[in-house]
């Protein structure tokens, strides 16, 4: 079939018609036949055409290339846009992942600022073929074999599209030749000393001689593949909705599954919150869930992102580093209020001042002023009638979160000897002298909602 023919069918199919669009160009073959197929569309689904161009600084020869590309979008009505990797910003390892993603946030940047819904790039079936098996050498989660995917969502309310999947890298190079297009090939590319490079240069050729028709097959798994993951997907949300609750999942009714269900779901919670996850850590979080002798835990999964249990629930969740949390102390001040969040605020005041129905209050003596408000400290007690009790067991016997524990609000004297443990115990020493002459009650209130 005519390139340009099947390449209108693949449009069509993309249903993007004349809308805008923002090309990857680079000025290889590749990227230099998609635009000038773009170009050859009927006018009637011919889109509006953006070119974005990266400049790397990764070969002298890239500043050459970036120009003619320029160029050539004057010569053809284009909107042009570029930008330099600063040499001085390029990591020591991992170059090649570091360059995708400040290539892609370029991409991004110029789709929000167009109104851009549609982000192009040239990948060709060979891509695929390499890509797929780079990760089978690689090993990994089975969903990654998906490979490169013809569609898929980008910055949640776009997509990014690749028409050219479907065609074979000689077929480009034959259509460049026949429309004398001028593009550029990359020296590093011929090297080995890369994986990518061995595999195109040494083991898709072998694959191709073995059977010609290699890369439509590989394509067409690709597919199965991505069609089978989608229903698998749909059966999985499902099943997640079932134990869902607004605090976590229900960890009872998640043990009760069989062993595949239970990696599945997992994978697909952890993927919707952190991204793909590895074997070993679904592995982990199974026997943190299975293990009946520890009611609480957590895994870290990525970056501050963790993966708890805490007593019948489990989840992801972002855990604050140490000084978010912070050491917040501040001296009540009669008749004064303090903001604790946005959501609460507590304050000193004179018995007898009118409270809220949802008002928690503590009553107090003039003997435990002055009194201050804190986030609880290690080797803190709860100071009543018979001893001192340690705070971190009452929130052990309470069952709070040791996530959340740290962030307990607590009201103590100077000496830092605490007398309510705000929404869990109150000390009841303060009630000993009910005849005192001045008395005061603390009043913490929940204020969502609330016009201040």
């Amino acid at each position: 079939m005519d390139l340009n023919l099947k390449f209108k069918q693949i449009w069509e199919q993309l249903n993007i018609g004349q809308q805008a669009v923002l090309v990857g160009v680079s000025g290889g073959v590749d990227s230099m036949v998609l635009l000038d197929l773009l170009g050859q569309l009927p006018y009637s689904i011919r889109p509006v055409i953006h070119v974005a161009t990266v400049d790397h600084c990764l070969r002298p020869e890239s500043v050459q290339e970036t120009e003619y590309v320029r160029q050539y979008c004057l010569d053809h009505g284009l909107n042009f846009h570029t930008i330099q990797w600063p040499k001085n910003t390029h990591p020591s390892a991992g170059i090649e992942e570091a360059g995708r993603h400040f290539r892609y946030r370029f991409f991004a940047d110029i789709m929000t600022s167009f109104g851009i819904k549609h982000l192009l790039t040239a990948h060709h079936a060979d891509d695929q073929a390499e890509t797929f098996l780079m990760k089978l050498i690689r090993g990994g989660d089975l969903s990654q074999l998906k490979g490169i995917q013809f569609q898929r969502s980008f910055m949640s309310d776009r997509y990014l599209s690749r028409p050219l999947l479907f065609f074979a890298k000689k077929s480009l190079y034959a259509y460049a030749n026949q429309r004398q297009l001028t593009f550029f090939e990359d020296q590093t590319n011929s090297s080995d000393e890369f994986l990518r490079n061995r595999i195109r240069h040494e083991v898709v050729p072998l694959l191709k001689q073995e059977s010609p028709h290699f890369l439509e097959h590989l394509n067409s798994y690709q597919q199965q593949l991505n069609e089978l993951f989608s229903v698998s997907k749909r059966s999985l949300s499902k099943l997640i909705t079932d134990i869902s609750t607004p605090e976590g999942y229900r960890t009872e009714k998640w043990l009760m599954w069989p062993v595949a269900e239970k990696k599945a779901t997992l994978r697909l919670i952890c993927e919707q919150q952190v991204g793909e996850i590895n074997e070993g850590q679904v592995n982990e979080m199974i026997e943190l869930l299975e293990n009946e002798r520890r009611p609480q835990g957590k895994i870290d999964v990525k970056g501050q992102k963790v993966f708890y249990k805490n007593y019948h629930l489990f989840g992801v969740k972002t855990v604050a580093q140490p000084d978010e949390i912070g050491t917040f102390k501040q001296r009540l001040t009669l008749g004064q209020w303090v903001d604790l969040s946005p959501n609460e605020k507590i304050g000193l005041f004179p018995a007898g001042t009118l409270t809220a129905e949802n008002d928690d209050v503590l009553e107090i003596t003039a003997e435990f002023l002055p009194l201050d408000v804190r986030h609880r400290l290690f080797g803190d007690k709860l100071c009543t009638s018979i001893g001192k009790q340690k705070v971190k067991k009452i929130l052990i016997d309470r069952k709070v979160p040791v996530d959340q524990r740290a962030k307990v609000w607590v009201v103590g004297n100077e000496n830092n000897e605490v007398l309510w443990i705000v929404g869990h115990k109150k000390s009841n020493l303060s009630r000993q002298d009910v005849n005192d002459k001045i008395h005061y009650i603390v009043i913490y209130r929940k204020i969502s909602g609330e016009k201040r």
